[in-house]
């Protein structure tokens, strides 16, 4: 692993090197996204949506609100890939199943860079046990496919600003920029995903396990001339932790909603009550 991954520590934000047989897998993974994605919506909405653990399958967000972004998703865990081929098949459309079967070729391929991360990470930034955790999640790894609508204005925040509740996310494509972070110090700065080498960010469940020594970092997708007219794809993987308490929404409200950074400067026994199951 690149020896700058104390940045993950000390900036929030690491660059990895992007493995060529990774990318090959999400750039076949997006193209089956953006032909699923062409498909009329009373198709697409045939595959359904669960809400059972982190959720996986196809949604549809066209509500408008300041926090809440326009787009569809799909979702995909490796612990649920016989539920979503067989929601594939029901729906009679061979998009749907060349989409789950190549979201779980992504899956697959990032298993062992997430493990390697995660035993780097360890070492570096002093996480005990964290690589065994990781690697004991990885039928909780979460494959986001993410289709920003277009009919936006530049400037306008098609992400709203927030930290991902999970352990740490791998930032897998983008087809357009726009992908920024909150630094420490209250700047918003780019983040760049390229075919060569993506960005690892740390999440809400890795500063709970970490007593708040690593930060989640707070991003946000701002619209570009392009995007704005034509809408953003991308794509990430969450990578949950087994083991670790997860964030209550429910009780704590949705991270959007949230000051930006506002866990930055967050005392651990204040952040820990975020993650209270009462």
């Amino acid at each position: 692993m690149q020896q700058d991954i104390h940045l993950f520590k000390t900036e929030g934000a690491v660059t990895v090197p992007y493995s060529p047989t990774l990318r090959a897998a999400v750039e076949a993974m997006e193209e089956s996204w953006r032909a699923f994605c062409a498909l009329p919506l009373e198709q697409k909405k045939l595959f359904p949506y669960s809400e059972e653990s982190a959720g996986v399958g196809y949604e549809y967000k066209d509500t408008p609100g300041a926090t809440l972004d326009l787009k569809e998703n799909f979702h995909l865990t490796l612990g649920r890939y016989g539920w979503l081929m067989q929601a594939a098949r029901a729906t009679g459309l061979p998009e749907a199943v060349t989409l789950v079967e190549r979201c779980r070729d992504v899956a697959l391929e990032l298993q062992p860079e997430v493990e390697q991360f995660a035993r780097d990470a360890e070492a570096t930034c002093d996480i005990p046990g964290f690589a065994t955790e990781v690697a004991g999640s990885s039928d909780i790894y979460y494959v986001r496919l993410i289709h920003y609508f277009g009919d936006r204005t530049p400037g306008d925040e098609t992400a709203t600003a927030h930290c991902d509740k999970s352990g740490f996310t791998f930032h897998l494509y983008e087809d357009t920029p726009g992908l920024e972070r909150l630094t420490y110090d209250g700047a918003w700065v780019p983040m760049h995903v390229s075919p060569g080498e993506t960005q690892v960010i740390p999440n809400m469940q890795l500063q709970y396990r970490t007593g708040g020594a690593i930060k989640a970092t707070c991003h946000r997708v701002v619209a570009t001339e392009a995007s704005a007219k034509t809408g953003r794809y991308a794509a990430v993987c969450f990578v949950m932790l087994k083991d670790t308490p997860r964030y209550n929404k429910r009780a704590a409200g949705r991270l959007q909603e949230r000051e930006p950074g506002f866990n930055y400067t967050c005392p651990p026994e204040e952040f820990a009550k975020l993650f209270a199951t009462e």
